[in-house]
């Protein structure tokens, strides 16, 4: 998975790097905006009933495994539908109308749902499964046949139209590929009874995952709606692809997996270990990068887009920060989930996101891409501080007392890494070796104070554990 993520996550970004280089920043906020409908309907459809879907399979035999994905791939497909139609009468009626601009986009964004619903519907029966492989092989392929279609269309001549369109033949190449694992490697049997998925389990998913999705791309949607100057959304989706690289490193690499291992338990006392892990792992070797992100964001955005793009620099610290605690909601988000607790998550973000909705509608036609940024990361600040607390309340005091210890250590690491990397920048040395320096520092300083275990890191501890369990064959 992270391999899979490491060559999709180059394909993404030199996607966006590319179309920001081909296209005007007009145009190529124009993108922007089809991007986060698609990637709000996406995340609903790839992890809605996908992720019921796995939890499920990871517990059903051959038979009832084969009811369950048809169920999935019926259900799925009608709500892909649903939401197509959707944006189509929004388009037609007016309110999607200044973001799509066009009839073909929007065309293009609605038949684009389809195929999302089914390739994702592939890919929950083979999460559930434990082929991570045949996972990671969807992800690859989806963005490969995106990043290739989508640039070729643009150099052709058709523009940002033909950028979005990338993302319908991506979805259609993934479709195909999921129904050979399915039919050739899994032997799923596409005829017989469904078994769809039920609505107490999957609805709260849907909701908690709709918010999630919401509080992620809400900012960008409102700038785009509300703002009548196009280029504007252009200079912040650039500081977008900066400041959520580590979140979808998280979510597209580690969640899937980490999901499926907290499946089997049943309370929140259970998953401390497994949560506490990820978090650790998270904290001290993702979060960072938003941090470089905050303190160099003029430099961070220049030296990937042309200049141009330096008016975006101005919100890109405020992103970096909202992404950086959106990172650990998604995380908490996913443990309820996975233990049939959807519900917590799902009220809490429904109510946070629809505030956040208002203050947007108040504060972007004013305060434009600052004002848009800053909501952005406030809502993310309550969200964590929600969750958390909720999660929190459920453990231990030893539990709480042993994340304080931890966190003291972690600030000390930080600490470390900061000053070293002032000094060597205050030698007038250039700003990315002192970052590169300061790092080195900030690592070595979280493996001394034995912030991270090795074996953890190295994934050992999970091949000692199940040594033991099978008596060392």
């Amino acid at each position: 998975m992270l391999v899979s993520f490491g060559g999709t996550s180059v394909l993404n970004y030199g996607f966006s790097l590319i179309m920001g280089w081909l296209l005007l920043p007009g145009d190529f906020g124009w993108l922007a905006f089809a991007q986060a409908v698609i990637l709000v309907a996406g995340l609903v459809l790839q992890q809605g009933f996908t992720w019921s879907l796995a939890r499920a399979v990871a517990n059903a035999d051959g038979l009832k495994r084969d009811a369950l994905v048809r169920g999935a791939l019926v259900a799925n497909l009608l709500l892909a539908l649903a939401m197509g139609t959707t944006v189509a009468c929004l388009f037609a009626a007016g309110p999607l109308r200044s973001g799509l601009e066009t009839g073909a986009v929007a065309t293009i964004v609605a038949l684009t749902f389809l195929f999302i619903s089914l390739a994702a519907t592939a890919r929950g029966c083979a999460q559930g499964s434990g082929r991570f492989g045949m996972v990671a092989a969807l992800q690859v392929t989806e963005i490969l046949c995106k990043v290739l279609a989508g640039i070729a269309l643009v150099l052709l001549g058709f523009g940002a139209t033909g950028a979005v369109a990338g993302f319908l033949i991506g979805g259609m190449s993934a479709t195909a590929l999921g129904f050979y694992f399915l039919v050739r490697k899994l032997g799923v049997r596409l005829r017989g009874s469904i078994e769809l998925p039920t609505l107490r389990l999957a609805g709260p998913i849907f909701v908690a995952l709709f918010g999630l999705s919401l509080l992620l791309n809400l900012d960008l949607v409102a700038l785009k709606l509300f703002t009548s100057e196009r280029a504007l959304v252009g200079y912040y989706q650039a500081g977008l692809v900066l400041a959520n690289a580590p979140y979808y490193l998280v979510t597209v690499g580690f969640i899937q997996v980490l999901f499926i291992r907290l499946a089997r338990l049943r309370s929140v006392t259970a998953t401390q270990e497994a949560v506490g892990e990820a978090l650790g792992l998270i904290v001290t070797l993702i979060l960072p990068i938003e941090m470089v992100i905050m303190i160099v964001p003029e430099q961070a955005l220049l030296a990937l887009f042309p200049d141009a793009y330096a008016r975006g620099a101005s919100a890109l610290r405020l992103l970096a920060i909202g992404n950086a605690l959106l990172i650990l909601v998604a995380i908490l988000s996913a443990a309820f989930q996975a233990i049939g607790r959807a519900k917590v998550p799902a009220l809490l973000l429904l109510a946070i996101v629809s505030l956040e909705s208002l203050a947007l509608r108040m504060v972007v036609p004013t305060r434009d891409a600052i004002g848009a940024a800053s909501i952005f990361a406030v809502a993310a600040a309550i969200a964590l501080l929600a969750l958390g607390i909720v999660y929190l309340r459920e453990t231990s005091v030893g539990t709480i007392r042993r994340a304080a210890t931890w966190l003291f250590g972690y600030a000390a690491a930080i600490g470390i890494g900061a000053v070293t990397g002032y000094a060597t920048f205050g030698l007038s040395l250039s700003v990315a070796l002192a970052i590169g320096i300061g790092g080195a520092c900030y690592l070595v300083a979280v493996f001394v104070l034995r912030l991270i275990d090795p074996l953890t890191l190295l994934g050992r501890k999970t091949l000692l554990r199940r040594t033991a369990t099978s008596g060392g064959e």
